[in-house]
């Protein structure tokens, strides 16, 4: 009844304690998940389309006239601390106990009852202990949605994107109004007229398709993820180019430093300064990529 059986006791409830926590915990995401989206890209891959020709000599740079609201809206909720680590301080409290009162070495029953109870106890005390962080990271997340509902990064995408394409060709290219329809009272303009009209002999169209957070490489760690559409199409009509362009954590994009991710609470701070400075600092990037692509069909 001795060392054998307090042995035997602590590996018992050990390996309970382990079934249970196996059931509750969660594999850490990989790298790359999304957790944070505004936008809804199209389901499936998406193959990039590129017809040989001759090289569009003067481009126009198609803008909306009115950029369309985003709305984020998290993808999956934060993993709640399962209480395991106040647990199993709880059932080493229990333990210690079994072990130094004499009692409990003959009357199993009521040792069982101590390190159950320190358990459920030390579990407990997890569980309120991490109220406060989920609170907080609360406050972070509306943080952030905040932030992408007032960032006008479809402006900023089509200002970096047209000076880039003038970097490349030289001149300037022409802008191309366009009012989408909105039924039969507004039936929208057409911007390839326009653009013949301006003198254009191509459209170029680069478009955010949806951008936001995703999982960083390490625990707990984010980083801003951006997914770019660009469409180039002759005034003649037929799509000389249409490819995709993906950057964030876990799809880096060749040409762009790699995405750098952190804390929720740091990408929050200051009404999301740092959020907002690297969403910023990726779309303009992605825009100079985007426009120095060789298979571009512009000329130089």
């Amino acid at each position: 009844m001795g060392k054998s059986f307090r042995d035997r006791l602590a590996l018992g409830l050990v390996a309970a304690l382990c079934a249970g926590c196996a059931a509750t915990e969660t594999a850490a995401p990989k790298e790359g998940q999304v957790v944070c989206q505004a936008g809804t890209p199209p389901p499936g891959p998406s193959e990039a389309t590129i017809v040989p020709g001759e090289a569009i000599q003067r481009p126009a740079v198609l803008v909306p006239a009115t950029d369309p609201p985003w709305r984020a809206g998290w993808l999956e909720a934060d993993r709640k601390k399962s209480g395991a680590g106040g647990a199993y301080s709880g059932l080493m409290t229990g333990l210690m106990i079994v072990q130094s009162v004499p009692f409990f070495m003959g009357f199993w029953p009521a040792a069982v009852g101590v390190v159950v109870g320190t358990t459920a106890v030390g579990a407990l005390g997890g569980q309120l202990d991490s109220t406060s962080f989920e609170k907080m990271t609360a406050d972070d997340q509306a943080t952030i949605l905040q932030a992408i509902a007032d960032l006008r990064l479809d402006h900023l995408l089509r200002e970096s994107v047209t000076g880039a394409v003038a970097a490349r060709t030289r001149l300037p290219p022409l802008s191309v109004l366009w009012y989408p329809t909105w039924g039969p009272d507004a039936r929208g303009t057409d911007p390839l007229a326009e653009a013949r009209r301006q003198g254009a002999d191509g459209v170029l169209n680069v478009s955010l398709e949806a951008f936001g957070l995703a999982k960083g490489e390490e625990a707990d760690t984010y980083g801003v993820f951006v997914r770019v559409r660009a469409q180039l199409v002759q005034v003649t009509g037929g799509i000389r180019y249409d490819r995709v362009f993906e950057h964030g954590p876990g799809r880096p994009l060749a040409g762009l430093p790699r995405p750098t991710a952190y804390t929720l609470e740091f990408l929050a701070m200051d009404q999301a300064h740092v959020f907002r400075h690297e969403m910023q600092d990726v779309i303009t990037r992605m825009a100079r990529v985007v426009a120095e692509d060789p298979a571009l069909p512009l000329a130089r």
